[in-house]
C-alpha cells in the first residue's frame, strides 16, 4: 500500500493507493485494478472518506469480458482492516489508536494490583473507545489484551468485574457494546481536572452501540 505522507497524525488526511501486490488474504484486487482512497485520522479511528476504483486496460484486450470477470473477483469487504494493519506496521507509520486515548497508566491491571474506581472507569472508557476505533473484524478483547499486556482471558475477566455503578455492558461478552455511568464520567473528569473538556468533547469515550456508529 502506498501512502502520500510519512505521518498520520490526529485530524490528518492522506491519500493511499492499492493494487494486486497488496493481496494478502484480507482483500483481493485483480490485475490491472488500482484502488485510490482518502483516509482521515479521526480521534484515532481511520475513516475512509472516499474511494475510487480504476481499471487499466491491457494493450491486447479487445473485449469487456475480461474486465467483467475481474470485477467479479474484486473483494474489498475487509479494506478497513487491511488499511489498519498496513498503517500499524512499526516498520512504517506505526499508527496506534491507543496513542490518542486519554493519558493514563493502566499498569495496575498488568501487575494485578487493587483497582480503584478511577482504574475501573478508565478501563471501561478504554473499552468503549476500542469498540469505536478498531475495524469491525478485529477482536477488541485481543487487541486490548495486547495493549494492556495481559492475557485475553484476564481481559474478559476484568470486563465482567467492572462495578455496575460505573459501567453497563450490553450484549454478549464477545460482542461490542456498553456505556459508562454518570458517576464514572465524573470520576474521570475530576481526575483530568483542567483537561476534562478533552473527555467531554470526545465522541468515542462514553458509550458504544451498533446502532450509533460514528
Amino acid at each position: 500500500m502506498k501512502i502520500n505522507k510519512n505521518s498520520f497524525e490526529l485530524n490528518e488526511k492522506a491519500e493511499i493507493e492499492l493494487d494486486s501486490s497488496d493481496n494478502e488474504g484480507l482483500i483481493n484486487i485483480p490485475k490491472n485494478f488500482k484502488i485510490s482512497a482518502e483516509i482521515e485520522n479521526y480521534f484515532g479511528k481511520i475513516l475512509i472518506n472516499s474511494i475510487s476504483i480504476n481499471y487499466e486496460k491491457d494493450d491486447f484486450e479487445f473485449t469487456n469480458s475480461g474486465v467483467e470477470k475481474n470485477i467479479a473477483q474484486l473483494d474489498l469487504k475487509l479494506l478497513d482492516r487491511h488499511i489498519f494493519k498496513s498503517l500499524s506496521d512499526k516498520a512504517g507509520i506505526g499508527h496506534s489508536p491507543y496513542a490518542y486515548f486519554l493519558n493514563y497508566d493502566f499498569i495496575a491491571f498488568e501487575k494485578g494490583r487493587r483497582l480503584s474506581d478511577l482504574d475501573w472507569s478508565m478501563f471501561a472508557s478504554l473499552y468503549i473507545y476500542s469498540c469505536h476505533v478498531l475495524p469491525a473484524s478485529v477482536k477488541v478483547e485481543l487487541s486490548l489484551a495486547k495493549h494492556l499486556r495481559i492475557s485475553e482471558e484476564n481481559f474478559k475477566r476484568f470486563l465482567k468485574k467492572i462495578p455496575t455503578n460505573l459501567f453497563r455492558k450490553s450484549g454478549h461478552i464477545d460482542a461490542r457494546g456498553g456505556d459508562i455511568s454518570l458517576e464514572a464520567e465524573n470520576i474521570i473528569k475530576q481526575h483530568l481536572g483542567n483537561l476534562s473538556l478533552e473527555f467531554e468533547n470526545h465522541p468515542y469515550l462514553k458509550f458504544y452501540s451498533d446502532s450509533d456508529l460514528a
